[in-house]
């Protein structure tokens, strides 16, 4: 995947630029994982997923945090399993 970045607004209202890792299907929703763009020099391990809230078609769609603790999981190990299968081919 190309190296496409997404800006978001965190609660305080600060743009923060992520570099969307993978997006994909589970459960007839779309889920985008994310990789917080850093400063040169540094790095980050963390991976955030979220999901997309209505038509991902549509412009009032948006991408929000994934509340349920066991959905975040099994987003996050199919992102994991996804990524895993590209590094294998």
């Amino acid at each position: 995947m190309e190296n496409n970045i997404i800006i978001l607004e965190d609660e305080n209202g600060n743009e923060i630029e992520f570099e969307t890792l993978d997006v994909f299907e589970l459960e007839n929703k779309t889920y985008f994982a994310l990789a917080e763009v850093m400063p040169e020099g540094e790095e980050t391990d963390e991976v955030l997923i979220m999901v997309v809230d209505g038509d991902i078609d549509s412009d009032d769609a948006e991408l929000v945090m994934v509340e349920d603790e066991d959905l975040l999981q099994r987003a996050f190990d199919e992102f994991v399993k996804r990524d895993e299968e590209r590094e294998n081919q």
